[in-house]
């Protein structure tokens, strides 16, 4: 029963170290969401993508006022302020595990918008999911049907 033991040990031993990447890569573990874990940069709103069908409704004036918000976080605890294209914006944010963030507050005057910027509320006391790079952030609410796409802005 021992010698049995001993195979079986040898045997998950090798099992678990055969499979091996190198010293540098990890193989088991999936790549990230996020360059950093910060949300902390001015991005405007460039368009948004059907979950579904990838398709993309991108803004229809890209060099006009258009919706630009600015987080600033600690890596935990965010602002966000800005504008969309008719109001003034303004909100909190709480990043979360897993690449996830819940908007705790959102909100901003209240002129009326047109249809494209008027999307680009972020609803308050929900939990989104995000992906950010060095010039973009993508946000996805759960079943949502559009996610919002938004790119660096060279301010």
């Amino acid at each position: 029963m021992k010698k049995i033991a001993s195979y079986l040990a040898i045997f998950a031993f090798f099992g678990l170290t055969a499979f091996e990447c190198g010293n540098h890569v990890d193989c088991c573990v999936m790549p990230a969401c996020s360059e950093k874990a910060t949300l902390t940069g001015t991005w405007r709103l460039e368009s948004y993508q059907n979950v579904s069908t990838g398709a993309e409704e991108k803004d229809p004036e890209p060099e006009g006022k258009g919706a630009v918000f600015t987080f600033k976080d600690d890596e935990k605890e965010g602002t966000i302020t800005g504008h969309t294209f008719a109001n003034e914006i303004s909100g909190a944010y709480t990043l979360m595990g897993g690449c996830s963030v819940k908007i705790t507050a959102f909100g901003g005057t209240k002129v009326g918008e047109p249809g494209w910027s008027g999307k680009a509320w972020l609803n308050s006391n929900a939990t989104a999911n995000f992906q950010v790079s060095e010039s973009k952030f993508i946000l996805t609410y759960p079943n949502a049907a559009e996610r919002m796409i938004f790119k660096k802005t060279q301010k």
